[in-house]
């Protein structure tokens, strides 16, 4: 006896097949491009720049070394495309967390806490590697430093526009905002060797008790 349920049942796979549009070609380059990005930062967060190697990305984006290359020129220009799309990443998280400032009882406390933990992720960790290679690369260097540059300007423009250290001088809030960065950048490259939870809380809680009383002096001095 023949099952009907069969027919009915490969009737709709073919009805889903056919329901279903075929990806463009457009739309799968920007797939494969998604992937070999998205692998690159994994690969270079994670063994670092030199280890991140045509091959180990494209292993971990599954896709062979011909695929990579229809994409990119070269191993450099996917570098360039991932770190700036770290870039994007960090100013949208960066402007994200502005957003939401207005939300917290002490808002420098609470974009302090942000600023250390993104310097802990394995983006920023990515970032920071290509910093290192760019020091003595300089076609890597001449590449992304348009758009890094143009990503720290955006972030200072953020804390501008939220007014979060709108108690310090105009002339000191880029200066104190690069301080306190560099400060968690430098704290989690030691951190991924030597962990010490302790003390980083004990930092992050001078920090905030000096700007408090930098913030006083200065109110304190405009009284008088």
């Amino acid at each position: 006896m023949h099952d009907r349920r069969l027919d009915d049942g490969a009737a709709m796979t073919h009805s889903t097949e056919h329901a279903r549009p075929r990806r463009t070609q457009q739309e799968r380059r920007a797939a494969t491009v998604a992937k070999l990005v998205e692998a690159t930062i994994a690969a270079i967060g994670e063994v670092g720049y030199q280890r991140a190697t045509v091959q180990e990305i494209c292993g971990r984006a599954e896709l062979s070394v011909g695929a990579m290359f229809r994409q990119f020129d070269s191993r450099l220009d996917l570098v360039v495309r991932a770190s700036e799309e770290i870039f994007a990443r960090q100013l949208a998280g960066f402007g994200l967390l502005m957003d939401q400032l207005d939300t917290h009882a002490n808002g420098i406390s609470a974009a302090l806490r942000y600023l250390r933990e993104a310097q802990f992720s394995p983006t920023t960790h990515a970032l920071r590697e290509i910093y290192l290679a760019a020091r003595s690369d300089a076609e890597l260097r001449d590449r992304i430093a348009a758009t890094g540059s143009n990503y720290y300007d955006a972030m200072v423009a953020e804390v501008e526009r939220t007014e979060v250290l709108g108690q310090f001088p105009e002339a000191i809030r880029e200066p104190l905002f690069y301080l306190v960065l560099h400060l968690f950048s430098g704290q989690a490259i030691v951190r991924g060797v030597i962990p010490n939870p302790r003390v980083d809380e004990a930092v992050l809680t001078l920090i905030e008790d000096m700007l408090t009383v930098y913030s006083a002096s200065l109110a304190n001095g405009e009284q008088q």
